[in-house]
């Protein structure tokens, strides 16, 4: 989504693992690329029909950046591992949108993923507007453990004028 400036939706992923004491085990930083679907979500939203709001993160094994069209995070190797533990949802409390900037409305999400399967190499995250999926990051691989609060923060801006 851009204007005829160039001016695109554009977003910033960092991700921090901490063991259970605080400790920072992993820190990882990317950043967003918004996919047909995140465009789509955003467009039935201003056109008043029926869309999902973010809904939950979710994390995923791809290694390099999706084309536009992409509606699902890579799948582990690892058949063992259920769907459900490579999604966590995200509460409306966790978004917060700051419409004061010069230039672009900030959405920021933050929220806690509870690893409920050890997840070695994870390498993407996105968020999730139902089943739909808003966008995707990639980023270093990184293991994330059952014991470990991994906080996804997300920061999307939405350029406005000239």
């Amino acid at each position: 989504m851009h204007g005829s400036d160039g001016r695109r939706i554009r977003g910033r992923l960092r991700l921090d693992a901490r063991a259970p004491d605080g400790r920072l085990l992993a820190r990882r930083q990317a950043t967003n690329a918004v996919l047909r679907g995140g465009a789509e979500l955003v467009a039935r939203r201003l056109g008043g029909l029926p869309a999902d709001p973010i809904t939950a993160v979710g994390v995923g094994f791809g290694t390099e950046a999706a084309d536009a069209g992409m509606t699902a995070l890579a799948r582990p190797a690892d058949v063992s591992i259920p769907a459900s533990a490579l999604t966590s949802p995200v509460s409306e409390g966790e978004i917060t949108i700051q419409s004061d900037g010069p230039d672009a409305v900030l959405l920021s999400v933050a929220t806690v993923f509870h690893p409920t399967a050890k997840l070695t190499d994870v390498t993407e995250a996105g968020l999730l507007a139902g089943d739909r999926l808003y966008n995707q990051v990639v980023f270093e691989p990184v293991t994330l453990d059952v014991d470990q609060d991994v906080t996804f923060f997300w920061e999307i801006d939405f350029p406005f004028g000239r």
